[in-house]
Order: structure tokens, then sequence, then C-alpha cells
């Protein structure tokens, strides 16, 4: 088996792994809830729909009118205020942080194998 292939045969399993964890486990069950209120959804087609606005603003690089910028904030805050965001931002932190920690794990494995004499055959 090549090495690209036992990486990829590896990475799928570290993949499968992942998904069975607390952290993806409430990361996926905070996205349904979210997924499920339909005024959250709603607010948050919203916010994406003017953020995207406000992105064409800026990279044809005009000032965004006051009312873009005024009711992207209002939304914003609307939706900080919702148990149900607060859950899934919190899921989602906690999820990233096993993410961190899943690469940072990869890059002392790369760093391990940068340094040892070992040659493998290809």
């Amino acid at each position: 088996m090549a090495d690209t292939d036992r990486i990829f045969e590896r990475a799928s399993e570290v993949g499968r792994l992942i998904s069975q964890t607390p952290e993806y486990a409430y990361l996926r069950a905070a996205m349904r809830d979210i997924e499920g209120d339909e005024e959250a959804r709603g607010r948050l087609d919203a916010i994406r729909g003017l953020q995207e606005k406000l992105i064409g603003f800026l990279e044809k690089e005009e000032e965004p009118p006051e009312d873009l910028r005024h009711d992207l904030g209002r939304l914003s805050e609307e939706m900080q205020t919702s148990t149900r965001y607060q859950a899934l931002i919190s899921a989602q932190a906690n999820f990233d942080k096993l993410m961190d920690r899943v690469n940072q794990s990869i890059a002392e494995g790369v760093k391990a194998g940068e340094q040892s004499r070992i040659i493998l055959p290809s």
C-alpha cells in the first residue's frame, strides 16, 4: 500500500472517531436545534444575506449604507440573545478546540517523523 493511501486510510479513521466524540454530538444537536427553529433560521438567513451585501460593498471598496450596517448589527444582537444560538456557539467552540488538539497531534507526529533516523521503505 502506498504511503498516501495509508495516510488517507488513517485520516478516514480519525474522522470516524471524531464523529463519535461528545463534542461532535453536541455540535450536531445544536445545529439541528437551530435548523428546527424557524425564527432563528430566518434570522440567520437574513444575516447571511446582509453579510453578502456588505462584502459586495467592501469588494468594490465602497462604504456600505448605514441602514445595512444597522440592520446587520440589530439582527446579530437578536441572535446573540437566543439560548439556541448560544448553545451552538458553545458547541462550535468546543469542537474547534478538539480539532485544534487533533491538528496539534498531527503536527507533533510530522515533527517526530522529521527527526526520526529510521528510513521507511517506499
